[in-house]
């Protein structure tokens, strides 16, 4: 036997032992995504990540391979719904549909954690109050204070209080079901929508094992459809569910909501129209506020993400619950994460779509996904989606805060105090024939003559404008040109007064400053210096100033009253 070459000898007198000059650590591909469903585990570039590296264990109960029937249909939408501060994004159509081959994959853009202290403006009429926000803001991290939840949500109630929280339908039979979608959503015309099913499902299994559980919220109620659970007697589809998801002026948003669709028309025969993808108009609004319109395109991102960013909290991602098997009787931990993802999509819609108006000039909202359309700018330009270099997808970094078993605790009596909110549904009611109306905003006072006398002036204003050549529209917003003259005009009135003015119960503040500095900026209104900066720019953080669409008015501003200083002395 030929002895090989000294150099490729492993032992040699004079050296010791020789290890190859390769340094790279070859190690086998594995299907990572089938040992375990944590969404930190998966890499788009492959799956020869070691589990043992992370000090986690394979779960035994889902060893699927890449060619198993259920590779797909059970980690896509896992992944698409993965933790701040890192998007998740797919080829195009962004979701699961497990009849095209499409699946969600990792990315790589980081998302804006510069978040506000205050809860971003939403025109709905249920909101977090302030003084919650704030609270939830310095909780402790990882505690149940902290993370953002349906729950925190207060609003108009059928007693006339204002301060009613969101009510939960839990219906176990297509009767309730049906009951409850008559009675509380069938003229809504935006609802938040998602689905959950058993970890374990495959394609070749029933439609109880693949559409568990189904979740729908407008921004008052929400109703969770226990389709594994319904008696073996009863049909699955409900009809007002059916009537509901196929009408396209009822739109349904959410993320990856194209792989819950192609759930439903796969495993109960819904072909649903008015769908919503939600991260079209997160995409369109962040970077067309930005500038970045390369950066808009139909991927998706999380929805954690979203909620971080878009509602101004975290969002609790307890993967345990998230992987638990949702063809079996919900607790209260499942209840909430379930009903805060269809909430969720509800106000970062209302959010999401009142920044896209405030917008100059303003993009037309974007297709109902089932359409497969582009996404258009303000001026009509078609935004491509090429394929795109995927990264690896970031690790969650923030502090754990408390300890574990101090967080379940707290968690634990959380949970207990939600239970006033939710309501099981009992089979024997009967199904009321005529529908109450969709939540309305509560009855406003008769107006204040300062808020008529503002939009007289409103509408004179725009017959002006129109009159002059050089100008065609009003670039500013109603609200924004309203608020500003009931503050030009009043000087008695500050933006808090103004807040409470306009709506009770009251805008935020914030929301009136904002309206105030964008009619002046937008129309080069007149304005008083030193109330301008006393009032109005006092509410903007100075670090936060300089960089605003605001700046130039500051310094205007500044310059005014360092002015005015000479004159008066």
């Amino acid at each position: 036997m030929a002895s090989s070459s000294p150099q490729h000898q492993l032992w040699h007198f004079s050296r010791g032992i020789v290890f190859a000059k390769n340094g790279n650590a070859v190690y086998p591909r594995l299907p990572v995504a089938g040992y375990h469903s944590s969404p930190d585990l998966l890499s788009e570039r492959d799956d020869t990540l070691v589990l043992a590296g992370r000090g986690l264990e394979p779960d035994s109960s889902r060893q699927l391979s890449a060619d198993s029937p259920g590779f797909l249909e059970t980690d896509a939408k896992e992944r698409a719904k993965s933790v701040p501060p890192t998007e998740t994004e797919s080829p195009d159509t962004n979701a699961l549909e497990a009849a095209e081959g499409v699946y969600a994959v990792p990315g790589a853009d980081i998302v804006d954690e510069n978040v506000s202290d205050e809860p971003p403006f939403t025109p709905l009429d249920f909101r977090i109050p302030e003084d919650v926000f704030r609270e939830a803001k310095l909780g402790e991290p990882g505690t149940p204070e902290s993370f953002w939840s349906y729950s925190l949500y207060r609003g108009p109630g059928d007693d006339g209080a204002t301060d009613a929280k969101i009510k939960v339908h839990y219906c176990r039979t297509k009767h309730t079901t049906e009951r409850v979608l008559q009675q509380y959503f069938m003229n809504e015309k935006i609802l938040g929508f998602d689905l959950e099913w058993a970890p374990d499902a495959t394609k070749l299994q029933s439609a109880r094992r693949n559409v568990s559980l189904v979740q729908i919220a407008s921004q008052s109620r929400i109703a969770l459809f226990h389709i594994a659970l319904y008696p073996k007697s009863d049909e699955l589809v409900a009809p007002a569910f059916k009537k509901i998801m196929e009408d396209p002026a009822i739109t349904k948003a959410g993320v990856c909501i194209k792989g819950d669709c192609t759930r439903l028309r796969n495993f109960m025969g819904i072909d649903s129209r008015g769908i919503f993808e939600l991260s079209h108009l997160y995409k369109l609004v962040k970077y067309s506020t930005t500038g970045e319109y390369h950066a808009i395109n139909r991927r998706t991102v999380n929805l954690a993400a979203q909620v971080h960013e878009c509602l101004g909290l975290p969002m609790f991602k307890g993967q345990d619950v998230r992987a638990s098997d949702w063809s079996q009787l919900l607790g209260m931990q499942q209840i909430e994460y379930s009903a805060s993802d269809a909430y969720a999509a509800v106000q970062i819609y209302a959010v999401l779509d009142h920044q896209r108006q405030q917008l100059d000039p303003t993009p037309p909202l974007p297709h109902h996904a089932e359409l497969n359309l582009p996404i258009r700018l303000a001026d009509g330009v078609i935004i491509p989606t090429p394929d795109e270099n995927l990264e690896p997808e970031g690790e969650d970094t923030r502090p754990q805060g408390l300890a574990l078993s101090q967080r379940n605790l707290r968690r634990e009596r959380y949970l207990k105090s939600l239970g006033e909110s939710i309501q099981i549904e009992a089979d024997g009611e009967p199904i009321l024939k005529e529908t109450p109306k969709p939540s309305e905003p509560a009855k406003d006072v008769p107006k204040d003559a300062r808020i008529v006398a503002a939009e007289n002036w409103l509408l004179e204003y725009r017959a002006r404008s129109k009159s002059i050549g050089f100008r065609k529209t009003v670039r500013a917003a109603a609200a924004s040109l309203r608020a500003y003259h009931i503050w030009h005009e009043n000087e008695d009135l500050n933006p808090q007064a103004i807040a409470k003015l306009l709506r009770n119960p009251p805008l935020q503040t914030s929301t009136v400053v904002n309206y105030i500095l964008e009619a002046i900026r937008v129309e080069k209104l007149p304005y008083n210096a030193a109330r301008l900066q006393a009032e109005v720019l006092s509410f903007i953080p100075k670090e936060m100033l300089g960089t605003s669409r605001y700046k130039l008015l500051a310094n205007a501003c500044k310059h005014a009253i360092g002015a005015e200083a000479p004159t008066k002395a």
